[in-house]
């Protein structure tokens, strides 16, 4: 009698013990493009080293690339990249891409699709409240005009340049394809 109280007594420390660790680590569920338009849904998380971000693609053609914060719009060399993952509109399930957390460090990201950064595309996990945030990481994402369609470089141009060229591009490819939205912007 004994003994069998004193092992439902380990096996009930036991369990709460690795259920508490099982909860310590979250998925944070993020959408890329969509209906939203050219962003992340949420912009930003703050997570605990062991959880994980996952990213779900929607309609479109985007990337989670990984950035510094002092080139929003550049590739970190050695940081992850999914990848361009192009999405049907209608695909009801687009592919994911996960990152695991590491630890409290701020993590920048950015879309790699032509126009996407510099028109605020861009994400972080863990930003600081102050000093290096978000929305002065957006700000730059949204000055940088890094745009290697055109000439095959950089250059800096106006936010309403590059909603005109959206328009050009959809105008065109709709007239095209038949659809409104075909076009990657």
């Amino acid at each position: 009698m004994l003994f069998n109280f004193i092992l439902t007594a380990f096996l009930a420390i036991l369990s709460s013990a690795l259920f508490a660790e099982a909860r310590k680590h979250k998925t944070h569920d993020v959408i890329v493009g969509g209906a939203a338009g050219l962003v992340y849904t949420p912009n930003q998380v703050h997570a605990e080293p062991g959880d994980k971000v996952k990213f779900h693609f929607q309609f479109k053609n985007h990337t989670v690339t990984q950035s510094s914060f002092d080139e929003p719009c550049e590739p970190l060399k050695g940081g992850f990249d999914s990848g361009f993952m192009p999405v049907d509109m209608d695909d009801k399930h687009g592919p994911t891409f996960t990152i695991k957390v590491k630890d409290y460090d701020p993590i920048w990201v950015h879309c790699e699709q032509v126009d996407h950064c510099p028109s605020g595309m861009v994400f972080a996990v863990n930003a600081p409240k102050k000093g290096n945030t978000f929305k002065k990481f957006l700000k730059k994402a949204k000055a940088s005009g890094k745009d290697s369609y055109h000439d095959g470089g950089s250059y800096k141009r106006s936010d309403e340049d590059a909603e005109e060229d959206i328009e050009e591009k959809r105008s065109l490819l709709s007239r095209i394809t038949g659809k409104r939205d075909a076009v990657e912007a």
